[in-house]
């Protein structure tokens, strides 16, 4: 039997995060933690299907006081893991657990300081940051880190605060990154040191049913290279439908090959392999279109 692989599956261990961004959407369901054993169960029953774990849809893996138990459970299990965090709280209580050898890889979303209002300055929030990866190079860390600054826009909107940013990051690894050249040649990735680079973007919309309809026809990555799972056990068919929207089925129910077995699931798969989007929130999904165009 065929078993369908994915790059990757979004695990939410919670959906509570420090920060509100303004370019997240507002969260309409309630706070919640993903008990240990559920997300053992989850990571058995993954384990056909991917090699690599995700903690993330919304909410910071690092509020977490126990998160080195979730990561022990992924390790228990042979699963790498990704970590997406704003850092916003990280200290040295965070460094063990940040040096498990189940992460592949650490996600800084550095352009969260510049979407709320903050009483620490821009330096107060990067020292930390900046401390932690020293430390991680002191141990010779063999997972990537990722300083991510996703919002690169053509009116170059945060241009002044990505300045502040390189400049601190420069002299911080001795490197000469120049903010002219990123926004001339919107490099996907700079290096800064071995496993250590900027990973730029630039903004995007969430997908909503209150937007305008944008196409009818393309295709996504969605339940191809990776789906998700929410705190509460609801599967998602990308990490981009944080309130379930589009609902597969509950693992705290159901079997996750069940539902990747589901006719709503297969009918989504089976569109976009014919240039097809079957749900309304796809259907609305402006991120979707860049697909769209690598594949033309």
């Amino acid at each position: 039997m065929n078993i369908k692989k994915f790059k990757k599956v979004h695990i939410e261990i919670t959906n509570i995060c420090n920060l509100k961004c303004t370019f997240c959407p507002p969260k309409i369901l309630p706070n919640g933690i993903m008990s240990l054993e559920q997300f053992d169960s989850l990571n058995f029953q993954l384990k056909p299907y991917t090699k690599e774990l995700a903690y993330h849809v919304v909410g910071d893996p690092l509020v977490l006081t126990n998160l080195n138990e979730y990561l022990n459970i992924s390790l228990k299990h042979g699963l790498k893991v990704n970590i997406t965090t704003t850092a916003n709280n990280i200290n040295e209580k965070h460094y063990e657990t940040l040096l498990n050898s189940t992460i592949k890889q650490i996600n800084f979303s550095i352009n969260s300081y510049n979407a709320n209002s903050h009483k620490k300055s821009l330096d107060e929030y990067l020292e930390p940051i900046i401390n932690f990866v020293k430390f991680a190079q002191s141990r010779k860390h063999e997972y990537f880190i990722n300083f991510r600054i996703w919002n690169l826009d053509e009116e170059k909107s945060a241009k002044e605060f990505n300045t502040k940013v390189f400049d601190k990051i420069n002299e911080a690894f001795n490197t000469e990154i120049n903010i002219e050249e990123v926004y001339k040649q919107r490099p996907k990735n700079i290096r800064i040191d071995r496993k250590i680079f900027f990973n730029f973007d630039e903004y995007f919309n969430w997908p909503s049913l209150n937007n305008e309809i944008v196409s009818t026809k393309g295709f996504c990555y969605g339940l191809d290279s990776h789906f998700g799972i929410l705190t509460n056990g609801d599967v998602i068919p990308c990490c981009l439908d944080q309130n379930a929207v589009v609902n597969l089925g509950n693992t705290n129910n159901t079997q996750i090959e069940d539902i990747l077995k589901s006719k709503k699931v297969l009918d989504i798969q089976k569109g976009f392999k014919k240039n097809i989007l079957v749900e309304e929130l796809c259907q609305k999904c402006e991120y979707r279109t860049r697909f769209d165009e690598k594949r033309i």
